[in-house]
């Protein structure tokens, strides 16, 4: 009876540790890339699904909506993404309800490159009021050449200085370099 105890006891001490180190595993962990923000009734998740984010692209933004009290997804609501840049240029869309609950679209077309002060509103129906969420900023890259369809890719520098400078002739060597003639006399 004592040995049959014991077992019992080692396997719930088995389970018990499996549960802590799987409960370890950043599982309660947002995505890379999503922002989280809390309006007085929304908790409101974003994410760009186009990255990454460049001027004269469509950028097409996820966002996720459930209510602050309850945790339950948000359907037909209504909402608006919007961005401005320091010039004061401001693009903005409505968010389009897609099959997932809880989950609307939009796109967005940066007309320049750098950083936009971003945000969302949102409501549960027309008869609400629209809540903002608080301001983000986006940094935005320049664009590609246009008719360019590849990946941009990074260049790397190389480690040696004299490589990169066109105008450092190297050193030419002595045995290289032909003798001088002579002046001619007369």
């Amino acid at each position: 009876m004592t040995i049959l105890r014991a077992r019992l006891v080692r396997r719930a001490a088995l389970l018990v540790a499996a549960g802590l180190a799987m409960a370890g595993c950043d599982a309660g962990r947002p995505p890379a890339g999503q922002l989280r923000f809390r309006t007085d009734d929304f908790v409101i998740r974003v994410s760009s699904e186009t990255r990454p984010t460049r001027a004269l692209e469509p950028i097409y933004w996820r966002v996720t909506v459930h209510d602050a009290e309850t945790g339950l997804p948000i359907s037909g609501g209504q909402g608006r993404i919007f961005a401005t840049n320091q010039d004061m240029k401001t693009v903005s869309n409505g968010l389009e309800e897609t099959q997932e609950l809880g989950t609307y679209r939009s796109n967005l077309m940066y007309v320049t490159a750098g950083m936009w002060a971003m945000a969302i509103q949102f409501r549960r129906d027309s008869t609400q009021v629209l809540q903002k969420t608080v301001d983000w900023t986006q940094d935005i890259l320049s664009a590609d050449e246009p008719g360019n369809f590849e990946t941009p890719q990074t260049t790397r520098r190389d480690p040696n200085p004299a490589a990169q400078d066109s105008a450092v002739v190297p050193p030419a060597s002595p045995a290289a370099t032909p003798p001088a003639a002579a002046p001619k006399k007369n």
